[in-house]
């Protein structure tokens, strides 16, 4: 019964084959295409000084092979938006805040405080406020300032003095 199944799927592929005009079918010959000769260009020669490579994965940018790598201090591990401002000395010379990661762990800043892994720098502190500000690099590879300011909540739970 098995060689009954085999010969038929022979035949219907000889016959798909021989309609659809497969290997068995004599197809005209197009005539051979002519390629164009090459154009000549002279002493052209390509310099890719100051240009990116575009191979390079872009997050690689950021650091230059020329740069040394400093060990990052522990504020500088977190990024800004972790860190959440739980309170102001204003009244010192300088003044000087205190943020706070998720867990808990608090650290003191003051102007000139290094914060957040991309060359953050803190360069205010007001009543109520603490102002980074941080340079960033584009896709195109041109920098920007860029400025995050961290305030302290307000406390919905506080009585107004009488």
């Amino acid at each position: 019964m098995s060689g009954g199944r085999t010969r038929r799927r022979v035949i219907v592929l000889t016959a798909a084959l021989w309609l659809t005009g497969g290997p068995c079918a004599h197809a005209q010959q197009e005539p051979p295409v002519e390629l164009a000769p090459e154009p000549d260009h002279g002493d052209y020669s390509y310099d890719a000084g100051g240009k990116r490579d575009p191979f390079r994965p872009l997050f690689l940018l950021r650091r230059s092979a020329t740069e040394a790598v400093e060990p990052l201090t522990p504020l500088q591990r977190y990024e800004i938006g972790q860190l959440r401002l739980v309170g102001v000395i204003y009244d010192l010379a300088p003044p000087r805040g205190m943020v706070e990661d998720s867990s808990g762990l608090g650290f003191i800043v003051m102007p000139g405080t290094a914060i957040g892994p991309n060359g953050g720098v803190v360069t205010a502190i007001r009543p109520r406020q603490v102002v980074v500000e941080e340079w960033q690099t584009d896709v195109i590879g041109q920098r920007h300032k860029k400025e995050f300011v961290l305030e302290l909540p307000s406390d919905q739970n506080e009585r107004p003095r009488r």
